[in-house]
């Protein structure tokens, strides 16, 4: 099934980790070969890719990855594809190969309509059986006037937020001795600055208003350092835009998987949890897991897609929640 009811005009994979390369861009009814032969439509020169590794596809029901059979394998968001399974992809999906690590953007055929100004969106209703909050309905916790309301709010968001922040700021740069100043910078700006959020379902992304936040606090640093460095007065992170932004979504897919996980946990039998994180995530040859397991090998494939369906699905909750 397709996971947008647009049509996919266009499909970019940007680099978010690994060596140095150009990415991918392709139009709508077409394919680009990924691969270490020198014809592919992307090249990526590393003995862990091989000759011919993956396929991207766009057709009427979206933009697609297959894994081509490749000796070691492709990541979607963590989970190893089966070879010559194709799987359709959402905007914003990491894709890992060999040393590199891609963000999929799509582009829809009304455009990419994402904005990335200081509002958040109004909060949905919330599941009381989820151990986490909402951002906005945890960020309007932040603005009650009981300490202790704003101290269980503001301790839901580190343990939301917290990683995401950190990641960005090392792969922006920031020495490590920095990372935690850095953090503490965008919380301190976040609790000053949370009894006057407004929501307005039309004005921007909650993602994007903290990616501009930490961004912020990023320069700010660099600017501070200027007297004492030598500076320029334009310096700003030692980073493409483009490649800082693909560094921001790589950080915040994955603070998606993590919780989705932890959400669908909770629904999965032990066993068939034991046989995705075996097969699914670390690779381990299906044979030798379905024989720990007294499973058959189609079991532990089954129990694979039916745990990575169910995150997906609670990825795709989470983002309509969170922007």
């Amino acid at each position: 099934m397709s996971p947008l009811s647009k049509t996919i005009q266009f499909l970019s994979l940007i680099r978010a980790n690994g060596p140095a390369c150009p990415g991918v861009r392709i139009e709508g009814n077409s394919t680009c070969i990924i691969g270490r032969a020198t014809d592919s439509g992307l090249v990526l020169e590393d003995e862990s890719v091989s000759r011919r590794h993956a396929v991207l596809r766009i057709d009427r029901k979206g933009a697609s990855i297959e894994d081509a059979t490749s000796s070691l394998g492709t990541l979607l968001n963590g989970v190893r594809l089966e070879p010559n399974d194709k799987i359709y992809l959402h905007d914003r999906d990491v894709l890992t190969i060999g040393p590199w690590t891609f963000i999929a953007r799509t582009t829809t055929d009304d455009g990419d309509s994402e904005q990335e100004i200081p509002e958040l969106p109004p909060p949905p209703p919330t599941d009381s059986k989820d151990p986490y909050q909402t951002s906005a309905s945890m960020l309007l916790r932040l603005r009650a006037d009981g300490t202790l309301d704003r101290q269980v709010g503001w301790n839901d968001f580190s343990k939301m937020y917290g990683s995401v922040i950190a990641g960005f700021a090392r792969n922006a740069g920031a020495k490590p001795q920095e990372v935690d100043d850095i953090l503490q910078d965008v919380m301190l700006g976040f609790f000053k600055q949370s009894r006057m959020f407004e929501y307005d379902p039309a004005k921007g992304r909650f993602r994007g208003y903290l990616k501009r936040i930490t961004l912020n606090a990023l320069r700010d640093r660099y600017r501070r350092k200027r007297p004492s460095v030598g500076l320029p007065e334009d310096f700003d992170p030692p980073e493409k835009q483009s490649e800082l932004n693909a560094v921001w979504d790589r950080e915040w897919t994955e603070h998606l998987l993590r919780r989705a996980l932890e959400k669908v946990r909770t629904n999965i039998q032990p066993k068939t949890l034991e046989a995705f994180e075996r097969y699914g995530v670390r690779g381990e040859p299906v044979a030798s897991v379905a024989q720990d397991l007294k499973m058959s090998e189609a079991s532990i494939r089954h129990a694979k897609m039916r745990v990575l369906d169910q995150m997906r699905e609670e990825i795709a909750r989470m983002r309509i929640d969170e922007g």
